[in-house]
């Protein structure tokens, strides 16, 4: 996605809330009270209503963004920044580039989207032929059960 289709598509706070919403309906919301699945969507809170105990959970709750008072707008414009760039963005030039006043929430949001991002990555592990900037390495599954808890110096990669 380019920086043109990214306008056209999250332009305004609604069009990031409406997508927002619509990955959460597609994840399924859990009740923070009692655990039940099944819920209301009360668009005049803007927040999900479980159908057996009637407990409220927010739009935003259970997700990174749950205690910022950024807008949706800035966090899907700051993952797109991130995501788009080979090289790394430093929470003082994100905050330039969304044209924020202060630095404080910028660099939590940025810390919060590096850690998501970390989380996802060890998930997957490389195996089999790799090719990296015209290079390949071949990943034996055995080396890497002997590297699994040595780190540093020493470390079978």
């Amino acid at each position: 996605m380019n920086l043109f289709t990214f306008s056209a598509h999250f332009g305004d706070e609604n069009a990031c809330r409406t997508h927002f919403k619509s990955e959460r309906d597609n994840q399924g919301v859990i009740c923070k009270k009692y655990g039940h699945t099944e819920h209301y969507w009360k668009q005049d809170k803007w927040s999900y209503e479980c159908k057996s105990c009637r407990f409220r959970t927010s739009l935003k709750s259970g997700t990174i963004i749950q205690h910022s008072n950024l807008s949706l707008l800035v966090w899907y414009r700051a993952m797109f920044l991130i995501s788009t760039t080979k090289k790394g963005f430093s929470a003082k030039e994100m905050q330039r580039h969304l044209g924020l006043k202060r630095y404080e929430p910028v660099r939590a949001m940025v810390h919060k989207l590096r850690k998501a991002m970390g989380n996802r990555d060890a998930r997957f592990t490389l195996e089999g032929m790799i090719e990296i900037d015209e290079d390949y390495f071949t990943v034996e599954s055995s080396e890497i059960q002997k590297a699994k808890g040595k780190r540093g110096r020493g470390a079978v990669v």
